[in-house]
């Protein structure tokens, strides 16, 4: 299965995806040919491309007849339009008591509480299990509406694309080889099966028709582009957390310092966890960015306030730290690893979300393993040679940036005093 990941890997390797995750497979997924118009029906050509000449006939594999193409997530709602005040928080208080109360609960269960489907009332995502066996539950309110949907099972992941709002599922079957990714789209109390991604050792579905690699890798960007986030995995379960994530804080010090002591509890013998914290959009309150640097997967955590800390999203494999350029409002942030070197910049929106403005990526590193290997430049997802490459680059960049993750050590007295406003404030460096 190992190789199954590389495969998908490689597909976003080169387009600058920088997530936590986004180097797995957990944030891709595909669909059936109507379905893919609906799933993005503002793209041109309702998400097909055209192609001219003739095509090979895509390779099929027998054990892709073995997986289902299509997973539907049924729910149950409860009409709460009678409730005065309905308060979302409350709803998902009860929910995480009730949850905590059950067998299912263990050291393994996290959650999340943010707006997937962009109605200004966020969703409650519950995780437990083993990596790579993961159950997720989705709650979400609507219109007066209460729906607790069926559990998604046997997941290794469950991941949010920013740029399209999907949800997607990654799942792999070690039996016959086989991982499948599928996209889902939460619209009020319905949580639509959109598309699927399916690869084996010896071809490719998308919406359960067997395409042509090219057709798969080029509709994967297309739909799995941008950042993406892990759902379900931001938050333990201590009291000090729920408060803090529940909006139950007056204070955003005291909140942040919830999440700071929630990291500090979990951090391993080997880690070298800090945090930084820097207002990036302007409502005078700090964004809080805190890096699990540890040295064989070193990711930084980024967090906003709206009344309660907004579980942003993970940038993946960055050293621990990314870049922000205060003049332009950019976040940088690059993974090199020992085959490619990839970068992203971001813009931070007001709906709490990420935007892609810029992707660069080439595999000058894998010459370092074979002098033969062949060396791809793309910028924003499109093949060119070095000199535009390098050009492009040296036009576009800013390599003098406040660096975030890395100003405060993550102590219990460090966090003391970032609650009493003692902290070490970024500086400029370059990156």
């Amino acid at each position: 299965m190992k190789k199954l990941t590389a495969l998908l890997c490689i597909t976003a390797l080169l387009c600058g995806c920088t997530s936590k995750n986004s180097g797995n497979s957990n944030d891709n997924t595909t669909t059936s040919p109507d379905v893919t118009a609906s799933a993005d029906a503002t793209d041109d050509n309702n998400g097909t491309s055209e192609t001219t000449g003739p095509t090979e006939p895509a390779p099929t594999d027998p054990v892709l007849d073995l997986d289902p193409s299509e997973m539907p997530v049924m729910g149950d709602t409860k009409d709460m339009t009678t409730v005065a005040n309905l308060d979302w928080s409350k709803v998902y208080r009860e929910a995480l008591e009730d949850f905590k109360k059950s067998d299912k609960y263990d050291d393994t269960a996290r959650f999340t509480v943010y707006d997937i489907n962009d109605d200004l009332v966020p969703e409650l995502v519950i995780s437990y299990g083993q990596p790579g066996n993961k159950t997720y539950l989705i709650k979400t309110i609507s219109n007066g509406l209460y729906t607790q949907f069926d559990p998604i099972t046997e997941c290794e992941m469950l991941n949010y694309v920013m740029d399209r709002s999907l949800i997607t599922t990654t799942r792999t079957r070690d039996d016959i080889q086989v991982m499948n990714i599928q996209l889902y789209r939460l619209k009020g109390k319905a949580f639509a099966n959109v598309g699927s991604f399916q690869r084996s050792n010896l071809a490719v579905k998308e919406d359960g028709e067997f395409v042509t690699e090219e057709k798969f890798v080029e509709d994967y960007n297309h739909f799995l582009s941008g950042f993406t986030k892990d759902i379900g995995e931001d938050h333990s379960f201590d009291e000090d957390v729920i408060k803090a994530a529940l909006g139950e804080y007056d204070d955003w010090k005291d909140a942040f310092a919830a999440i700071l002591n929630d990291y500090l509890k979990t951090k391993k013998e080997n880690d070298n966890n800090h945090f930084s914290l820097m207002d990036i959009n302007g409502d005078d309150v700090p964004e809080l960015f805190i890096s699990g640097a540890y040295h064989y997967a070193p990711y930084v955590q980024m967090f906003s306030w709206n009344g309660c800390p907004v579980p942003i999203g993970s940038f993946g494999n960055s050293e621990g730290t990314i870049g922000y350029d205060e003049k332009a409002k950019e976040i940088y942030s690059k993974v090199d690893s020992p085959s490619y070197t990839a970068g992203s910049i971001y813009t931070f929106e007001p709906n709490y979300k990420l935007a892609q403005v810029f992707t660069y990526g080439d595999s000058e590193n894998a010459m370092k393993q074979n002098e033969n290997a062949e060396v791809v430049y793309k910028i924003n997802g499109e093949t060119t040679d070095k000199k535009a490459y390098e050009k492009e680059l040296k036009n576009r960049m800013n390599d003098s940036l406040y660096i975030l993750g890395m100003d405060n050590d993550l102590t219990e007295e460090t966090i003391k005093d970032f609650k009493a406003g003692k902290y070490t404030e970024p500086s400029k460096k370059k990156k």
